[in-house]
């Protein structure tokens, strides 16, 4: 991968857009990114890893904090950036998500992050999309890219430093060796869960062994435990159980004979007593029927009378009551009628009081729309009044801006001058001295350098309070910057002045007469003025206009013409109304009179219907007719009786006259035989139930036992292979190397890294150092693998890494870091990155140590590889020929190049 342009907007300490364009620095050889600190060069690194994968660079700044604080509201901040790989471009733009203002009202909006993806015409859109899409191009992710293609601040010395349980951690996400920390993990899991279950299989063994209920107890199995459980011990308790069995269902067989014996003659004295239960109940039956039918006869004569009452409830309900129901509904339908009438008037006499308060208001109009023409023309004058106010205070910001300038410029000018003057004093001692230091160089009877003579009667002396040339110079640039600096201030004093004349020009007033004090009386007098008419025209409008509509005036979208309108329209709508009340209330009239004329013929058919069922009054049939739900209930009642009669009757002839005739036979003899059988059953069977429990609880405890048996044989076979390999896998074996499966696959990976790194560390330690694994530990219980030790080949010794200086250490760590990207891209499937940075360390080596780093990190550039370095180390700056230079302003950082 290969940067071509990088676009950052509002990005960090960017305010605006800025472009970086890489094809200035070239396709391979070694570039600087320089500038002041906070100016903003990590930035960059941090915008390039946030438009490949959506992170930054380092693990301290965060993506939620990219967006610039010097940004605008409007500026969208935004990473473009565009890349070569493998002969293709491609053009990727990420958006984070941040909060902004918003751009209207209060409070804040939230920006959503987004992303594209565009390579030969074909688009990737959508976060989850781009970063597979990116890792699918360049073949590694994020972590990855940052431990091979970008060596970030900081980050890159943590590697060297680490102890072998941190370098675990590290070479965990590098080379992905988490499998095998993994399996150590579920191998140790695996013994735990395995000795578990075997104490479950033990105690489940243990506690069924205990719920065999012997005849004689045996102590060996009585005392048998989880700790001298075993095979023998196992095979002892099934073969006693078995036994104990075999007499248990002996003892079963038995007592199974006595209750078989007991239970046939029960079945004989029970079949005997059911037999004359059922003919005494027969006889009780008929009994009861005979007395049934003598109830009934009793009630017969009244059920008739009943019967003749529901007939005659009847033929009122066809013939009477539909007519009476017709009356009360015209009646009902009368009052409805008389009712509407009544809020008809009402409603008539509601219209008219609205009509005559119409009729005052609209005498009103014309008096309004004169008061509403009066505030028309008056905020007309205070729209304009207030644009010259707007004017004026621009003016006065101006004004106040301009004498912050005029008396910065004044202190500046002032300060100029007394340097200035100092400056010609010193510099005239500094011209004077020199004849003292001609003077200290003069030899007797040698000439003189200035006039030739040989004598030398008064030499000058050199003064000790002169000022160096060095001195002097620096005083000068203090001079040029205070005179560029009140330089500025004028030109902002003129600027500020044709600002001034522009505004003033506008208001077209004379710019050499204009006074702004008086000018912003005036105008404040006017407009105060104003304000006053059109409050006072306000309060006379709004008063007539609460009249009409009863609320205040609002003149935001009023129209005086939409107004007249809908009052129109209202005295339309009243008279509408008046006119339909009219038109109803003849119709409720015409209804009325129609409605009492039906009333009157209903009433006469009412009355002849009563009277063609015999009754002469209307009270007559009201005294005995029922409502619905009695006669409903009577006529059930009356059925029911009926129904009664003749199913009994027809039970009595279905009795045959033997039963009719026969005397009930005494059944308690019997009864007492039986319960006597009984109580001498249910004392075998208890004891047949205790026989049978304690031989199905045997029974049941030999199958759990031999099945405990089998599972309890296999789980310690499992637990003992499980410990082994656990204690294999974890560095526990007695006797053994303490070093994890995770960590002897790290330490081969480590080995190579090793290799790589020491290639660089040698030419730039010129031999003296390499990197070393450390094999063995100084004590016997700590565990190793992935220590590392430095060998010094001027003393042959090996010693601690950490006894390295500060720029010892950095070569080192760069000789690491760039082993480990070696080792990363041999191992991921032909990754091509064809581009390093490196952010800062370089301040902590000296000049050769710089120089052996630099040649080293060249010989990678001659593979066509592009190497950034961030620094503001002055001598790289004098080293390295092409630079990317971050300035920082007061207003965020901008990009300039030096190639």
């Amino acid at each position: 991968m290969k940067p071509k342009i990088l676009e950052m907007s509002a990005f960090g300490p960017y305010k605006d857009k800025v472009e970086i364009d890489f094809k200035k620095i070239g396709n391979n050889g070694i570039f600087l990114i320089t500038g002041d600190t906070g100016s903003g060069k990590t930035t960059i690194f941090d915008a390039i890893v946030f438009a490949l994968f959506g992170e930054t660079s380092g693990s301290t700044r965060q993506v939620s904090s990219v967006r610039s604080n010097f940004a605008d509201n409007d500026t969208e901040t935004y990473v473009k950036f565009t890349f070569s790989h493998k002969n293709k471009t491609y053009e990727i733009r990420r958006t984070p998500q941040y909060e902004r203002l918003k751009k209207s009202g209060d409070g804040t909006t939230k920006n959503i992050a987004d992303a594209y993806l565009e390579c030969s015409g074909k688009v990737v859109s959508g976060v989850s999309n781009v970063n597979e899409k990116i890792e699918e191009i360049l073949g590694i992710n994020v972590k990855q890219f940052k431990q091979i293609s970008m060596l970030a601040q900081g980050e890159f010395l943590k590697i060297l430093f680490a102890e072998s349980k941190d370098r675990t951690e590290v070479f965990r996400r590098i080379f992905d060796t988490n499998i095998y920390n993994s399996i150590s993990k579920i191998l140790a899991n695996k013994t735990r869960e395995a000795d578990k279950k075997l104490d479950e299989l033990k105690y489940s063994f243990l506690t069924n062994k205990d719920n065999i209920r012997w005849k004689n107890q045996n102590e060996e199995i009585l005392n048998l435990n989880s700790k001298n459980l075993n095979k023998i011990n196992i095979e002892f308790v099934l073969s006693t159980l078995k036994d104990e069995l075999s007499k248990n269902s002996e003892e079963l067989k038995v007592i199974n004979k006595k209750v078989e014996k007991k239970e046939k003659e029960l079945k004989k004295q029970t079949d005997l007593l059911l037999k004359i239960q059922n003919n005494n109940e027969k006889i009780d039956n008929y009994n009861q029927i005979k007395e049934k039918i003598d109830q009934l006869k009793q009630k017969e004569k009244y059920y008739k009378e009943e019967k003749k009452k529901i007939e005659k409830n009847e033929k009122i309900i066809a013939t009477v009551l539909p007519k009476e129901e017709n009356v009360e509904r015209i009646e009902k339908e009368i009052e409805n009628i008389k009712n509407s009438i009544e809020n008809n008037i009402k409603e008539k006499e509601k219209i008219e009081k609205n009509m005559f308060k119409l009729q005052k208001k609209e005498k009103k109009i014309n008096e309004f729309k004169n008061e509403f023409e009066k505030l028309e023309h008056i905020n007309e004058e205070c729209d304009l009044l207030a644009k010259e106010k707007k004017k004026m205070d621009d003016i006065k910001t101006l004004l106040k801006n301009k004498e912050s300038h005029v008396k910065s410029y004044n202190e500046l000018k002032f300060e100029y001058k007394e340097k200035f003057d100092n400056y010609l004093e010193e510099e005239g001692k500094f011209f004077e001295e020199q004849a003292g230091i001609l003077a200290e160089k003069l030899e007797v009877n040698m000439p003189c350098p200035v006039c030739g003579s040989k004598e030398h009667p008064n030499i000058a002396k050199k003064s000790n309070s002169v000022l160096s040339k060095n001195e002097l110079d620096l005083i000068k640039k203090e001079l040029k910057v205070i005179e560029k600096s009140y330089e500025s201030e004028k030109n902002t004093i003129i600027k500020f002045d044709s600002q001034l004349e522009v505004f003033i020009k506008d208001l077209k007033e004379d710019s050499k007469k204009f006074n702004f004090d008086e000018y912003e009386r005036n105008l404040l007098e006017k407009y105060n003025n104003i304000i006053k008419s059109k409050n006072l025209v306000y309060d006379s409008a709004n008063k007539i206009y609460k009249e009409f509509s009863g609320k205040d005036l609002s003149l935001d979208g009023f129209s005086f013409e939409e107004f007249v309108n809908e009052f129109n329209e209202i005295i339309k709508s009243e008279i509408e109304k008046s006119t339909k009340n009219k038109t109803l209330f003849e119709e409720y009239k015409r209804t009325e009179k129609a409605k009492l004329e039906e009333l009157e013929q209903a009433k006469k058919e009412y009355e002849n219907a009563y009277r063609s069922i015999g009754f002469k009054k209307e009270s007559d049939y009201k005294n005995i007719v029922l409502k619905k739900e009695q006669l409903e209930s009577k006529k059930k009642e009356v059925e029911t009786y009926f129904n009664e009669v003749i199913a009994n009757k027809a039970k009595l002839d279905g009795i045959p006259n033997s039963i009719k005739t026969q005397k009930k036979p005494d059944e308690q003899k019997i009864k007492e035989e039986v319960e006597e059988i009984t109580n001498n059953l249910k004392e075998i069977k208890q004891n047949q139930i205790n026989i049978n429990g304690i031989y199905e609880n045997n029974k049941r405890l030999e199958k759990m036992l031999k099945e405990n048996a089998d599972k309890l044989l296999i789980q310690i076979r499992k637990f003992v292979n499980y410990q082994e390999l656990s204690k294999l896998a974890n560095g526990t074996l007695p006797g053994k190397r303490k070093i994890e499966f995770e960590q002897f696959v790290q330490a081969t990976y480590f080995d190579m890294i090793i290799i790589e790194a020491n290639k660089r560390l040698i030419k730039m330690t010129d031999g003296r150092y390499r990197l070393v694994r450390k094999e063995n530990s100084d004590k016997a219980s700590e565990k190793i693998g992935l220590e590392l030790e430095i060998f010094d080949n001027y003393n042959g010794k090996t010693r601690d890494i950490k006894s390295l200086s500060g720029g010892e250490s950095f070569k080192a760590a760069l000789a690491l870091s760039l082993g480990v990207s070696d080792i990363i891209q041999s191992y991921s499937g032909g990754v091509v990155i064809d581009t390093l940075f490196i952010d800062e360390g370089f301040g902590t080596l000296d000049a050769e140590s710089r120089e052996q780093a630099i040649n080293t990190l060249n010989l990678l550039t001659d593979n066509n590889k592009l190497i950034g370095i961030i620094s503001h180390v002055t001598e790289l700056k004098e080293r390295i020929d092409k630079k990317i230079i971050v300035e920082r302003g007061y207003d965020g950082s901008k990009i300039k190049f030096e190639v």
